[in-house]
């Protein structure tokens, strides 16, 4: 009787090591298992809207408008040579940290943006801009 005891003893021994082993993996697979409300659900929304006109959700301050600028209020710092070709350098009376340029003809902003309606040349002499009726020269 006593044989059939420790048999009996060491299974259930086994037996637990074995629960206590094996448990924590057991759970975590369990966790895995989708729940079945998600199975059927679906990520497409219900209804895209159509805007007509302006973007709704871009802020008002931030449309892309031309510049609106006058040759009074450029000053006029010189001229360097990047290249073959030339660029003049100015900036803003109203905030000396806006720069302008001026080259291949253009007027150009700080972003690279065409400035509309003001063209200039760059000669061995003066650089001329000129705007609509306007046109300044100033000597290089």
């Amino acid at each position: 009787m006593k044989a059939f005891g420790n048999q009996n003893l060491a299974i259930i021994f086994i037996s637990a090591v074995f629960v206590l082993v094996f448990s924590q993996t057991l759970k975590a697979q369990q966790q895995d298992v989708p729940e079945p409300l998600f199975i059927n659900f679906s990520i497409i929304a219900p209804y895209i809207p159509t805007f007509h006109g302006r973007d709704p959700f871009k802020p008002l301050d931030n449309l892309t408008r031309s510049p609106q600028l006058t040759l009074s209020e450029l000053d006029y710092h010189g001229v360097i040579r990047l290249g073959d070709s030339w660029t003049a350098l100015f900036t803003w009376r109203g905030n000396p940290i806006v720069r302008y340029t001026l080259k291949d003809r253009l007027l150009l902003d700080g972003n690279g943006r065409v400035i509309d309606g003001v063209v200039g040349d760059i000669s061995a002499s003066k650089v001329v801009v000129t705007q609509g009726d306007q046109k300044i020269v100033y000597p290089r």
